[in-house]
């Protein structure tokens, strides 16, 4: 096998680790949405920094592609649909074994997020773990695994026929809304294990020596997002130096399950066609989320703008219109429900 055909697997990879960071963001903003107005203000602050870093980490996975010369797609094929499970060709990830849902703010919803950003061992103690070996990936296997993959190819070709993606085509902090952290631009080895290395540091693929450092000298900002939704199912936020093994032990927050709109959950398109309003409504929400996508897709692939764009705009298109939309009971419904933004590709409403 020459270069060019050990690259496909390790573009492969990224693609889906895109998709991945992807899929984790319409649930978390369903149940952000669901919150009464006035409410839960810390709990929704938490939940939008952790959207915002999931950002980035698209954006990482995205430049990473681009450095060895692949495409970034973000069409209808890669776009998840509601309930979805993490995997990868065809095999769900061993430690996310289980549907996610557009759901609305519960302890029950809050608790799938904290599975969702499980880190690696972290159901058993640090020293047991290092013995356990289970067939399949983790997602932080996956992760350090794409990062062996480009080291073995640099060591064998060398960087600069590894890394041969026009600079161009990278997402660079110019593009990217400040709030959800500092893009890395991807030009070589170096580069590409710190996107890498920050990617499993913040989320799902953290690991047990991970969270220990985050807690012992970083300070709480900066700990892995499992600890953030952690402070939200305690309802306290964490102490500098609190054990990660023990529950938050800092300030209690208001943490409200009452304040939220009943809504549907994994609401489709097809439950609310027959409601105008409410199926106008969704219809603008989808064909928004859709041009943000496309955006997002231009962004990856030569016009970086786009990706600044797809953020800032399309962000703030989709926001008001979900918040209108939860706040609309679907009529006749015996359940009492409120509507959802369905978060679906637009021409499958055509």
């Amino acid at each position: 096998m020459n270069l060019q055909d050990q690259l496909l697997p390790v573009r492969e990879k990224l693609q889906k680790a895109i998709e991945l960071e992807l899929a984790t963001i319409p649930p978390y903003l369903t149940a952000m949405f669901s919150i009464r107005p006035g409410t839960n203000a810390m709990a929704a602050s938490i939940i939008r920094s952790v959207v915002m870093e999931e950002m980035l980490h698209m954006l990482l996975a995205g430049n990473l592609l681009s450095a060895i010369g692949g495409n970034v797609r973000l069409g209808k094929e890669q776009i998840p649909v509601y309930p979805v499970q993490m995997e990868f060709q065809g095999k769900q990830f061993k430690n996310r074994q289980f549907d996610i849902h557009l759901a609305a703010f519960s302890k029950d919803t809050i608790d799938v997020f904290l599975q969702i950003e499980l880190p690696d061992g972290w159901t058993v103690s640090p020293l047991e773990f290092e013995r356990i070996t289970i067939p399949g990936f983790t997602i932080g296997e996956f992760y350090r695994g794409i990062k062996d993959d480009l080291i073995d190819l640099c060591n064998t070709y060398g960087e600069k026929n590894v890394f041969t993606g026009k600079k161009e085509n990278q997402v660079s902090e110019e593009y990217f809304w400040r709030g959800g952290g500092t893009p890395i631009v991807v030009t070589s080895l170096a580069n590409a294990t710190a996107a890498i290395d920050l990617i499993v540091e913040q989320g799902e693929g953290s690991s047990v020596n991970t969270v220990v450092k985050a807690f012992s000298f970083a300070g709480t900002d900066e700990v892995p997002h499992y600890f953030r939704f952690n402070e939200i199912y305690h309802g306290r936020l964490y102490n500098k130096n609190d054990d990660p093994y023990h529950s938050p032990t800092g300030a209690v927050i208001d943490v409200d399950y009452t304040a939220v709109f009943p809504i549907k959950t994994s609401c489709k398109s097809s439950d609310l066609q027959q409601f105008p309003e409410l199926s106008y409504l969704n219809n603008l929400f989808n064909n928004n989320y859709t041009t943000m996508l496309s955006h997002l897709e231009e962004g990856f692939n030569g016009n970086p703008a786009a990706f600044y764009t797809a953020i800032l705009n399309g962000m703030h298109k989709l926001s008001p219109i979900a918040y209108n939309l939860v706040q609309l009971p679907i009529p006749g419904d015996p359940k009492g429900r409120h509507a959802a933004p369905s978060f679906e590709w637009h021409s499958d409403l055509l």
